[in-house]
């Protein structure tokens, strides 16, 4: 499944899955593509009249009309709805556990945390980190801290273990914070802000290891 796919506008979604099956000796069957992929209802559509979700489910639905042993998903969910997302992770985790092989590339680092066996980690080109998730987030030292808190990011970043302003971000009402030292922050945090609420202390997640390990934006992509 390619990241871009020229598949023909004209044809509709039922004429796309018969035509790449007819390419296979022993196809799944026509009803099973459909409903494993999310495309009932929407079969006798033209691709060209598809939302960009839709088209993905599309594109998905065609790698598996030859029932692979080995499959490769090139960002096989960009453009999907987080109902779709979350359905396609069921269906590569059905996969694995038939045994099937999944080689999947993807730039959302939960997609990765959640479905990978195993992980490769790949920043600038080269290789920085590869094992199973546990594996790579046992490398970073720290935790994150999730409040509503009335400190300025300033005054955050300025706590217990918080390396510099760039481990300190506002998710709307929110301030989250990663520190090597938790405990410590957040009783600093109770002291300077005794109307601090919504806490929540958790490991590091791989965004924060592939921070960590990059020192930089997570603008290179994680293969699964």
């Amino acid at each position: 499944m390619l990241q871009v796919s020229k598949v023909p506008e004209t044809l509709k979604v039922r004429e796309h899955i018969r035509l790449i099956s007819s390419y296979y000796p022993r196809p799944l069957p026509e009803r099973e593509v459909l409903a494993v992929a999310g495309l009932e209802g929407i079969e006798n559509r033209l691709f060209g009249k598809l939302s960009g979700g839709q088209r993905q489910r599309v594109l998905f639905a065609l790698a598996l009309c030859g029932d692979p042993d080995l499959m490769f998903l090139d960002e096989p969910t960009v453009g999907l709805d987080v109902e779709a997302r979350r359905a396609f992770w069921g269906v590569i985790g059905d996969k694995a556990a038939q045994g099937r092989s999944v080689l999947l590339t993807t730039h959302y680092l939960e997609e990765a945390d959640a479905l990978a066996d195993r992980i490769v980690m790949i920043g600038g080109g080269r290789v920085i980190a590869e094992g199973t998730p546990a594996e790579i987030k046992a490398r970073v030292v720290g935790r994150k801290v999730r409040c509503r808190t009335v400190l300025t990011a300033a005054e955050v970043a300025a706590l217990p273990g918080v390396r510099d302003a760039g481990d300190v971000r506002r998710i709307g009402e929110l301030t989250e914070l990663f520190t090597a030292e938790a405990e410590r922050a957040v009783c600093e945090l109770l002291r300077r802000d005794p109307t601090l609420s919504a806490l929540e202390v958790r490991g590091a997640d791989l965004e924060e290891a592939f921070l960590t390990l990059t020192h930089s934006k997570p603008e290179s992509e994680v293969a699964a």
